[in-house]
């Protein structure tokens, strides 16, 4: 239950991320620096599976992970490894040929079905989508919405979510992502950006800038269309 979305700009590139979770789960860590591999990062962190579902390094490359739940062909009551752990660990991988070595050596069936998204300067978003079956990898070129997913109907929320991000047409900028993902369109509920339903909700934001020297990333713990504050970490 999550929203990406990707704009490209000289040097680099914004994007921006809702996650969507459960109401009952403990709420995110907001973004610190870490090191990983020998590389900084800057990432959120999920106290309960000890991952994350987004990071930016100091090469500008970034991963964000999405659950996947549509046609999903795997035991629910089955023993698996935290997903939140590919980003994690990844972290501090430099672009996307080296995340796709990676996953491609990974025994993928441990791992509940995910969409994989690595995104960086000269990189448009490169997305490994595993179905608990097969790995697909989807490059994407168009700037707007990357990817949704939703846990409740999932063809519906893309459906409506790319109507959303088609209106607005060409020349999105990183700014009308931040805003876009604080809003409630096409109309609050479960299937808008910012989402809410009786048993889950957005529960932060996310907003990545990369240019051609520098990278931060802004945080918003919390709904969006609620929360005023913001973290912001730069390096």
């Amino acid at each position: 239950m999550c929203t990406l979305s990707w704009v490209p700009h000289a040097g680099g590139y914004t994007l921006a991320f809702n996650r969507d979770e459960r109401r009952t789960r403990a709420a995110g860590l907001p973004p610190s620096r870490v090191i990983v591999d020998g590389v900084p990062v800057l990432m959120p962190r999920d106290p309960d599976g000890g991952g994350s579902w987004i990071s930016v390094n100091a090469a500008g490359h970034t991963l964000a992970l999405l659950n996947r739940y549509e046609g999903s062909p795997h035991d629910e009551g089955g023993e698996y490894v935290s997903r939140g752990g590919l980003v994690s660990g990844m972290a501090g991988l430099v672009g996307g040929s080296e995340v796709a070595a990676e996953v491609e050596r990974m025994e993928l069936t441990w791992y509940r079905p995910f969409t994989l998204a690595s995104v960086g300067r000269r990189q448009p978003p490169v997305l490994f989508e595993w179905n608990g079956r097969e790995l697909v990898v989807v490059e994407v070129s168009n700037p707007g919405l990357v990817r949704s997913s939703s846990g409740s109907d999932q063809a519906e929320s893309e459906v409506a979510r790319s109507r959303v991000f088609r209106a607005l047409g060409a020349g999105l900028s990183g700014a009308d992502l931040l805003a876009l993902h604080r809003t409630h369109l096409p109309q609050k509920g479960p299937l808008s950006i910012c989402m809410h339903r009786s048993e889950a909700m957005t529960v932060s934001l996310s907003h990545i800038t990369v240019d051609q020297s520098n990278l931060w990333i802004r945080y918003v713990g919390g709904s969006p269309c609620e929360a005023s504050g913001m973290t912001e970490l730069s390096l």
